[in-house]
């Protein structure tokens, strides 16, 4: 392909706000034929599923076994609930696939199949899945929510009648209903989310007789998924962190960062209240660590969320007024408050240590959590562009990108290039502006980075860019990779017409640029060492990765709050990135430390184990 080095394709972007925000549409046509159109499901981490502590359960079924006794029934239509281990039916020729639930017990689930069982959005659906005859007389706890995990998306509009419900009965005959899921549009849905519904007043009591039921109306939208269904105790106060944001320019998450371009630390998360009173005046605390260890910025949210009741969430963002201004990586943590004392603190705090300010790179993803391949982006062809924003703070020249491959030999010989569009302030359309010469897959280059050199292309201020990987319709395997957390909207991809398309998910593309003359990334010798684990709090393991840059004698320990070794796990040499799975199981529920100690030190992080 030749380069371009003016501005090529004319780009249809919906909305006028895109003159101010050159972020790519998520909005969607309601037309059947734009159904499956690649602006599609978002989904974010499921931390709301993992909510149990040590409170009473009195009732909970998980499907595992089959219906439990639950019954489903079609009022109208052809879709009804069922039992799966799948998910939903995806087309694979659909332009994306539904994500399947992800259950903490995934063995099998309920699923509502609307599109995969119905017919078209012209016939209506109904249809309800009943529990059998629950006794909670033994349910003696001060306040009761039902409890399950789901995940919902919707196509159609609110005015086509697409409603989730989910009702209580103490009779058999008459039912509290309330609907759930209203208006959340087919973006930004966590997987799984936790519901959590006080029934306290509802079965006052200790009744001996109670009845659960959820009810689906709707037609031919994308469908409704259930897991782990419980009635629990819940606390009278307690307020939970549920997602962390953490923005750097513009709703852009980096990573790495050029210390040429370092700017204010940007913080936010969602706060839900899980408790049985209202909370008021909800926010957070925040405290940024720089390199060395020390705290370098703390503070306070400015604005709270005035009143939030059970089950209800809100977003609150603060700027820190703190910009890095040292090379190394720096952590941000996170804990809810409110008025009232928190019955469970061990939901209130969430960490990211997921940002590195650098002397050359500028990234969105990191060396930590899943590797997801990227196949067919964005259509079906396999043909077309994908990469990240960024934005600079001043004039800079960027000298190459870095481009994950997937770690695929048949990719051997493939064609890429890489690529840069860009937005200028002002405007009202990305332009490609400039591509490297086509390169040819090496052997060598299987599951590593390809640098791809960008011939010093200046980049200013003024403008927003897409630094995108492009590929050719004819690749046989997924040739890229994304990975990390960029929270929503950050992604940018154009097809094989130069059409604009948003990504679908929070996984960056592991496409990396270079300033100057930066010889250096974060996988290079030169770069601070890398230690993170999740989840936190945990149950039964965590998951540990690390980058290590010829590490002798490396060890990590799991350490009481007494200081004591309960736990470790010889390494050795590490020189590179390493994932380990360290198991809790045999541990009591506490606060611990995991140590990692080489010959460059050692650090040390705190963790919950549930």
């Amino acid at each position: 392909m030749e380069k371009l080095y003016t501005l090529a394709g004319a780009l249809l972007l919906a909305g006028s706000s895109f003159a101010q925000a050159p972020f790519i549409s998520h909005d969607y046509s309601y037309a059947p034929n734009e159904k499956y159109a690649p602006n599609a499901i978002t989904t974010i981490d499921g931390r709301t599923a993992n909510l149990d502590a040590d409170r009473a359960i009195y009732y909970e079924e998980d499907f595992d076994a089959g219906f439990g006794g639950w019954a489903d029934a079609i009022a109208t239509g052809p879709a009804g609930f069922k039992l799966t281990d799948i998910g939903h039916e995806n087309d694979p020729e659909n332009t994306f696939q539904i994500p399947t639930l992800a259950s903490s017990t995934p063995t099998q689930w309920v699923i509502l199949d609307s599109d995969g069982d119905g017919t078209s959005y012209d016939v209506a659906e109904e249809a309800s899945l009943t529990s059998p005859m629950l006794d909670l007389t033994g349910a003696t706890g001060a306040f009761v929510a039902l409890t399950f995990e789901q995940f919902f998306a919707e196509w159609q509009p609110a005015e086509t009648s697409d409603h989730c419900y989910v009702a209580i009965s103490t009779d058999g005959d008459e039912w509290t209903e309330v609907e759930i899921n209203e208006g959340v549009g087919r973006e930004a849905r966590a997987n799984p989310e936790l519901m959590s519904w006080d029934i306290t007043d509802i079965i006052a009591g200790a009744e001996a007789t109670v009845w659960i039921r959820f009810r689906w109306e709707g037609a031919w939208n994308y469908g409704w998924q259930l897991d782990n269904i419980k009635v629990e105790d819940i606390n009278e106060s307690d307020i939970q962190m549920v997602t962390s944001y953490r923005t750097y320019d513009a709703g852009i998450v980096f990573s790495q960062v050029a210390e040429l371009h370092a700017r204010e630390f940007i913080v936010g998360g969602i706060i839900k209240n899980v408790g049985h009173i209202e909370q008021t005046n909800v926010g957070f605390d925040y405290a940024i660590v720089g390199p060395d260890g020390s705290v370098v910025a703390t503070g306070t949210s400015a604005d709270v969320i005035p009143s939030l009741f059970n089950g209800e969430q809100d977003t609150l963002f603060e700027a820190t007024g703190y910009t890095p201004d040292e090379i190394g990586n720096y952590t941000v943590s996170w804990f809810a408050t409110a008025d009232d004392e928190d019955g469970d603190e061990s939901d209130n705090a969430m960490e990211d240590d997921h940002f590195w300010l650098t002397e050359f790179t500028m990234a969105l993803d990191y060396d930590g959590g899943p590797v997801v391949e990227t196949e067919n982006w964005p259509l079906k062809t396999g043909e077309g562009y994908f990469g990240n924003l960024m934005t600079f703070m001043t004039e800079d020249v960027v000298t190459a990108m870095e481009i994950k491959l997937a770690n695929h030999s048949e990719n051997e010989g493939e064609v890429i290039l890489g690529a840069i569009w860009e937005f200028p302030e002002g405007g009202s359309e990305w332009g490609l502006v400039f591509q490297t010469d086509d390169y040819s897959i090496q052997p060598d280059d299987i599951g590593n980075f390809v640098t791809m050199d960008m011939e010093e292309f200046d980049v200013f201020p003024t403008s927003t860019y897409a630094f995108c990987a492009y590929q050719y319709s004819d690749g046989p395997m997924p040739l890229f990779e994304r990975q990390g957390d960029i929270g929503f909207n950050n992604v940018q991809g154009f097809d094989d017409e130069f059409l604009a398309r948003g990504f679908f998910d929070r996984l960056a593309p592991i496409v990396r640029v270079r300033l100057n003359e930066g010889e250096v990334s974060i996988d290079e010798d030169s770069n601070p060492e890398f230690f993170a684990f999740y989840p936190n709090p945990a149950t039964d393991l965590l998951n540990v990765s690390l980058a290590l840059n010829n590490s002798e004698n490396t060890v990590i320990n799991v350490v009481d709050i007494a200081g004591k070794i309960v736990n470790t796990i010889q390494l050795g040499a590490v020189n590179g990135t390493t994932q380990i799975t360290v198991p809790l199981d045999n541990m009591t529920a506490g606060v611990y430390f995991i140590e990692l100690v080489n010959s460059n030190g050692k650090q040390v992080k705190k963790f919950v184990k549930k």
